[in-house]
């Protein structure tokens, strides 16, 4: 009789990853999701810095550089240089001194960067986290460990590094100049890097001081002087990490690849084939070509290996099969034909070929003739697999409980369709399928540029890298991650709106230095030529625009506030007038301001959001404060709404539409005068703009031609159409102006990303 055992769930995660003192790092914390973990941001934001110090202190051998240790704490590793540089004699032979050294040890390792680890561990991990456990009576919970970068951890480490600093220093230290190496420690230390490298020390963590058990935020817990480090082994057993970096070289090797010599370089794929066979499937390398004579026999050796390799790798290459390739036009079948006298039988630029059709025999192609995204997509989904397969490689002991697999870019030549599947699919191709592996946690952190990855999935697991300016003198730029997860707190509803309206139109504000809200399509074509043309400081900036009316942007306001970039609203009054209708109900009808009583806005960015005036009048002369919103952690949104218009005689407009005509006056007249050079006659418009010249040629009276604009605009007017006409002339470098609504709020935009003295964007 057969008994039915459901899965083990995993025992334990990585919760949470928090780096101090790490470049620009001063003190940011990463959430991990369950299962895949998408980080998000501007250029500059600080993910590299988030993977390269996750993978510095976890890799087996770890490479740390000078630079790598925060700006912030250059001048304190400076001053104890100066000091070193001040002695007389080595510190090892004189005793007396114990207690100064033992302070300055105590200052040097509150410079050096750390990573806190934080595990959610249930009391079946026990034997994983027995090592980290800092109580008696632990029944699961969270785990912290420390791993500090430590050059010197004890006296006489510190008294020998400095030693050896002052002899180096101490040939040029009266030099003039002042640039003969070294100039002082971190410069020591860009070419004696071997004082950084492999120097990781690991320490427990109080979990009562922890993250998950505290508010947010929380004060980092200092080690007390007497805590004793945790052998590095124990964290090995517990995690394993490996990462992927992006492929920025790809389409380098084609050229090396055509020739067929034995020192060929082969393709990215091959490469992750000959790496894959050489630690898993215990592939030989002969020593030397075979005799002529054995040709025959070579033959049918070649043949059945390279069939023995199919098959060894046939269910590896079908788990990448899962990102959707090969597709209708996509190479259908891959073969190997290794060749037995080359050193490493699938060391060369032709051991993987491709087949166009299952059918033709021959018709093979080589690696580097197939196209870079399927490349990249073969190196990638086969490393993933790999890295699987070496976790659980029996040689290597048993496998790690937590397994995070870092990537970097991954987007790298790879087609739209999928990007938005990667994310999913990714996570599978690292994850163990046996059933006596459901024990064993796999995580996949992403870090991506390509808003089609980013959007793929739920907020959920968006981390946002936001950039932090100098909040004071003496302090440096630094870096915070927010969890996009939480900015809608309990409003399925906007977040699922926010979800889908990202998925549809794939914008690139997550990734922006400040975005621009707009009204409609008009607005989003004609707004990046006025910054073009009039703004050029603002047009080198990375600022995003997103097409979303005035009913629907405020809906926003939770992420705009978690993504902290200044932001500018530009919507419509949406003036309407309570109107009693053939049925006797209250409607509100659209109407122009001109001569109106017992108007209202429609909009419900400007009544629910900011500045929600109680008379309408008052969105005519609005005070500053009324134009400018801040939330309470200092995030400002600059406001825009149509304004009376001085060129024309101070008319107040309604729509983008309209004010950009009566902010053009002076142009439209002329161009309804314009004369044609072929016929001497004036020249005569046709479509949108020739409607326009004639409404301001019949309209002298600014009233009158506002009226007659608001019933154009609510007809059978095309506003696509507006808005192409518009695009044309101002690519034409037609004189237009942008109306002053618009240019006072980019100004104010371009104000807030001009750096100020000493500071970067």
């Amino acid at each position: 009789m057969s008994t039915h055992t459901s899965p083990v769930s995993p025992s334990i995660r990585l919760a949470s990853v928090e780096v101090s003192k790490f470049r620009r790092l001063a003190q940011t914390r990463l959430d991990l999701d369950e299962a895949t973990t998408i980080m998000v941001g501007a250029n500059n934001s600080g993910k590299t810095s988030l993977l390269t110090a996750i993978r510095n202190f976890l890799d087996e051998s770890p490479r740390f550089k000078a630079f790598d240790i925060s700006l912030s704490q250059w001048p304190k590793l400076r001053e104890l240089g100066r000091l070193w540089e001040a002695l007389t004699e080595d510190p090892a032979t004189d005793s007396s001194t114990r207690d100064k050294w033992d302070d300055q040890l105590r200052d040097f390792l509150a410079t050096m960067p750390f990573v806190d680890l934080w595990f959610d561990a249930k009391e079946g991990a026990y034997n994983h986290v027995a090592p980290f456990i800092t109580s008696l009576k632990w029944s699961g919970g969270p785990v912290g460990i420390r791993l500090r970068l430590e050059p010197a951890s004890t006296i006489d480490e510190l008294q020998s590094l400095a030693w050896r600093y002052r002899e180096a220093r101490a040939p040029v230290s009266k030099l003039k100049d002042g640039h003969a190496w070294p100039i002082d420690l971190l410069d020591y230390w860009l070419r004696q890097s071997n004082d950084l490298a492999r120097r990781v020390v690991v320490y427990r963590l109080d979990p009562a001081k922890g993250p998950q058990g505290g508010a947010t935020p929380y004060e980092v817990q200092a080690l007390q002087p007497d805590t004793e480090p945790v052998d590095l082994k124990h964290l090995r057993r517990l995690i394993r990490v490996d990462f992927i970096a992006a492929q920025r070289g790809l389409g380098v090797e084609e050229d090396e690849a055509r020739s067929e010599s034995v020192g060929a370089r082969p393709g990215l794929f091959t490469g992750q084939l000959l790496k894959f066979a050489r630690q898993h499937l215990n592939v030989g390398t002969p020593g030397t070509r075979q005799p002529e004579e054995l040709a025959t026999a070579i033959a049918k050796a070649q043949a059945d290996f390279d069939d023995t390799i199919y098959r060894a790798l046939k269910p590896s290459m079908e788990d990448v099969e899962v990102l959707g390739y090969p597709g209708l036009y996509d190479p259908q079948e891959i073969l190997f034909r290794t060749r037995i006298q080359t050193a490493d039988l699938l060391a060369h630029g032709t051991a993987v070929q491709y087949r166009l059709d299952k059918k033709a025999v021959d018709e093979l192609l080589p690696e580097h003739s197939i196209g870079l995204g399927y490349q990249n997509l073969q190196s990638l989904s086969f490393q993933l697999v790999s890295f699987r397969t070496a976790r659980l490689n029996p040689s290597q002991g048993a496998p790690a409980p937590v397994h995070l697999v870092m990537l970097e870019e991954p987007e790298a030549h790879l087609h739209v369709q999928v990007q938005r599947i990667l994310p999913q699919k990714a996570h599978g191709l690292i994850c163990p399928k046996a059933a006596e592996h459901s024990n064993l946690r796999s995580q996949l952190l992403i870090s991506t540029h390509s808003s089609h990855l980013a959007h793929a999935d739920s907020f959920a697991r968006l981390r946002y890298v936001r950039r932090l300016s100098k909040q004071g003198e003496g302090t440096m730029p630094s870096t915070e991650v927010v969890n996009l997860g939480d900015a809608f707190g309990n409003d399925t509803e906007t977040q699922i709106f926010a979800e889908r309206y990202f998925q549809v139109q794939h914008t690139d504000l997550l990734f922006a230095d400040a975005a621009v809200f707009v009204e409609g399509t008009a607005e989003r074509m004609l707004i990046p030529l006025f910054i073009e043309r009039y703004f050029k400081k603002l047009s080198q900036r990375y600022v995003s625009f997103l097409d979303i009316g005035g009913s629907h942007a405020h809906r926003l306001q939770p992420l705009v506030e978690r993504l902290g970039i200044p932001t500018v609203i530009i919507t419509d009054l949406d003036p309407v007038q309570p109107t009693e209708n053939e049925k006797g109900r209250t409607v509100k009808v659209a109407v122009h301001i001109e001569d109106q009583e017992d108007l209202e806005c429609g909009n419900a960015t400007l009544t629910s959001w900011h500045p929600k005036l109680a008379e309408f009048q008052a969105y005519g002369t609005p005070k500053p404060e009324d134009l400018q919103w801040a939330s309470p952690n200092g995030v400002k949104v600059r406001f825009a709404w149509q304004l009376p218009v001085a060129e024309a005689s101070n008319r107040w407009p309604s729509s983008f539409e309209d004010s950009l005509v009566l902010s053009n006056l002076i142009w439209f007249k002329a161009l309804g005068k314009e004369i044609d050079p072929k016929t001497g006659k004036e020249k005569e418009h046709i479509g949108t703009l020739g409607r326009l010249i004639s409404l301001v040629a019949d309209h002298p009276d600014h009233a009158e031609l506002l009226k007659a604009l608001h019933k154009l605009l609510h007809g059978s007017f095309n506003k696509g159409d507006f808005a192409a006409t518009i695009f044309e002339q101002l690519n034409a470098n037609q004189p237009i102006t942008c109306p002053a609504y618009i240019a006072d709020a980019l100004t104010w935009l371009q104000t807030h990303l001009t750096p100020t003295s000493g500071e970067t964007m």
